[in-house]
């Protein structure tokens, strides 16, 4: 008698559905940035704003030039143009977005932040206000400051240190909401 040969065992249910799932976020983050870069093209174009996309979504993020001054959370007026660009961009999609402030490595010495951490989560937490005050629902948003943990690359120079000083505006697709965010309960604390 001649061995069988063994034809491989069907995908379960649940893998085809994480990769129906996998696809759908993938689709859902495409989609995403191709509207991104046609709404905000001018934006992008000019270096104002860079589109990255990761396994948590669709990242819009902003260099600090130009946008705080420095040790300050206050938006410039160019800022303030710019994010309420952003804001007409993210009013089209229902998604939640967290948006991260980062610096560079050279501590702070002010009287108003104790540290890079206070100084970029103030920073955060300003455009979290500027995006509630152009429509974006306060239940769509949230607010982290990562200081100086999260660098793009390693602060070794001026260059370096300007890259990691920035705001970035994370469009969360599904998978990552869900992972991350508490569930709802409908009950007022």
């Amino acid at each position: 008698d001649a061995p069988r040969a063994r034809s491989a065992p069907a995908p379960s249910a649940d893998r085809r559905s994480a990769t129906e799932e996998e696809l759908a976020v993938e689709r859902s983050s495409a989609d995403i940035q191709a509207r991104v870069a046609r709404d905000l093209a001018a934006e992008i174009g000019s270096d104002r704003l860079q589109v990255i996309v990761d396994r948590r979504g669709v990242t819009l993020s902003i260099p600090e030039a130009g946008t705080f001054a420095i040790g300050r959370d206050e938006l410039s007026a160019p800022a303030e143009e710019l994010v309420a660009r952003v804001a007409v961009t993210l009013n089209q999609f229902g998604k939640a977005v967290r948006v991260e402030g980062h610096t560079d490595d050279v501590p702070i010495h002010n009287a108003r932040f104790l540290s890079n951490w206070d100084l970029s989560a103030a920073r955060a937490t300003r455009v979290v206000e500027f995006l509630i005050d152009r429509g974006l629902g306060p239940d769509r948003l949230s607010a982290t400051g990562y200081g100086e943990f999260h660098p793009r690359v390693p602060n070794t120079s001026a260059a370096t240190r300007a890259s990691n000083r920035r705001i970035d505006l994370v469009i969360l697709n599904a998978a990552t909401t869900s992972a991350e965010e508490p569930a709802t309960t409908g009950r007022t604390p």
